[in-house]
């Protein structure tokens, strides 16, 4: 994708954040202050948390990031969640 695709995508979707944002001005304000400041690294972040909350392994979700180490996908993971994953690419070497 070239650089002009990308930044008319990341127009669209701020545009569409900001929308959302209008649209919801009468609920709680902390919702239309979040959609506010949503940004393409929010949804990257929804989505790999969605990943792991329905099962997907950290190696895989790695892969589909593609971070340089497997300690950048940990910071998606909650706390309750981070223990167990980090043994396991221990175990695996997914962590080296």
């Amino acid at each position: 994708m070239g650089q002009s695709a990308v930044l008319r995508l990341w127009a669209v979707l701020r545009r569409l954040f900001l929308q959302a944002a209008d649209f919801v001005a009468d609920e709680p304000p902390s919702l239309a202050l979040k959609l506010r400041s949503a940004s393409t690294h929010w949804i990257r972040h929804t989505h790999t948390t969605f990943e792991f909350s329905e099962g997907a392994e950290l190696a895989a979700v790695r892969d589909n990031l593609r971070p340089a180490f497997i300690s950048m996908t940990s910071i998606y993971l909650h706390s309750d969640e981070v223990q167990p994953a980090k043994q396991m690419a221990g175990a695996s070497g997914a962590g080296k």
